[in-house]
């Protein structure tokens, strides 16, 4: 093809006519250029095609963790709100005076040591950040939602850690020498009808509370972000 153009241009020039000489050059320049466009238009099209199968490839990483997530906030929600009602059945017990359950009062006291617990790191946006993989990701809805979902997990996080200082601080002192661990009973039961008691019942109650609604909003945003993901990817199967 190439020997073909230059024999041709060639020809006209040696036969001086040179206004059809100055229109084939040009018209070979225009081929040539549409040429070069055609070849660039193919390559950005492969270059987004590739953008767009490491975009879904990104989407999927993060549909699968955020999944694993979800599971985990379901079984510690469920946790989460049957300690808050053995919380409350106790208070009932403690506000009755009711001596004659002294000794399943003990050993909800003793279940106040044991508490959902809900532990992320909270790190899919700025790994994606630290891996430059945020670029990738065409939907900033998907992008802005993963921000408040890790915000969500880092208060989730921080009520974890009130409920453990709880524990540590107010719940082992309170229980000392005031139930047997061992036969599972309470050896001064009067105690557990004090104050000082009942308010940190009534401070797991509130907070089991504050906890399930963060666990309710957490599974909210992962739900939404999820829908979001599988839109992005036309809904297909895993």
């Amino acid at each position: 093809m190439i020997h073909f153009f230059r024999k041709t241009r060639k020809q006209l020039f040696s036969e001086n006519r040179f206004t059809k000489y100055l229109f084939y050059a040009i018209g070979e320049i225009i081929l040539v250029v549409i040429g070069i466009l055609i070849a660039l238009q193919i390559n950005n099209w492969n270059n987004q095609r590739i953008e767009r199968l490491e975009e879904k490839k990104s989407y999927r990483k993060i549909k699968r963790q955020i999944q694993d997530d979800r599971k985990e906030l379901a079984d510690v929600k469920a946790f989460n709100t049957y300690f808050s009602a053995t919380y409350k059945h106790a208070n009932k017990i403690i506000r009755k005076q009711d001596y004659s359950k002294s000794d399943s009062l003990a050993l909800i006291a003793m279940g106040l040591s044991q508490y959902s617990d809900f532990n992320s790191s909270g790190t899919i946006y700025q790994t994606l950040v630290n891996s430059g993989n945020l670029k990738l990701l065409k939907n900033d809805e998907i992008t802005s939602l993963i921000q408040k979902l890790e915000t969500t997990y880092i208060f989730a996080n921080k009520l974890e850690s009130i409920h453990w200082e709880i524990i540590i601080n107010e719940l082992s002192p309170a229980l000392k020498g005031v139930v047997n661990f061992d036969a599972f009973r309470a050896v001064q039961p009067e105690k557990l009808y004090e104050v000082e008691m009942q308010n940190i019942f009534v401070e797991s109650i509130y907070l089991t509370s504050a906890k399930d609604s963060v666990y309710s909003k957490a599974l909210r945003e992962i739900d939404t972000i999820i829908e979001l993901i599988d839109t992005e990817l036309g809904a297909e199967k895993d």
